[in-house]
């Protein structure tokens, strides 16, 4: 299954301008699981494993595994 994953936090002015564009496209896309990850409280070590090192930062993940990076706020038409 194809997976967009959601880096961000709380106190992360950018990251708060993204999220309702996230929600959006989370909510009218289908086929795609949409994760939100909150680096403060990442048990998981997910954000360490991507490399993640600023914020937001959506990686797609294909269905082969393949995987693309982006930082700073997407657009609709881009995520």
């Amino acid at each position: 299954m194809k997976k967009v994953i959601k880096f961000y936090a709380d106190w992360c002015a950018p990251c708060k301008a993204y999220g309702p564009i996230f929600d959006k496209v989370k909510n009218s896309t289908e086929g795609v699981e949409f994760i939100e990850v909150d680096i403060d409280n990442d048990d998981t070590g997910l954000a360490a494993e991507m490399k993640v090192r600023s914020i937001p930062h959506t990686t797609l993940v294909s269905v082969k595994g393949a995987k693309k990076h982006f930082n700073g706020v997407m657009s609709e038409t881009e995520l």
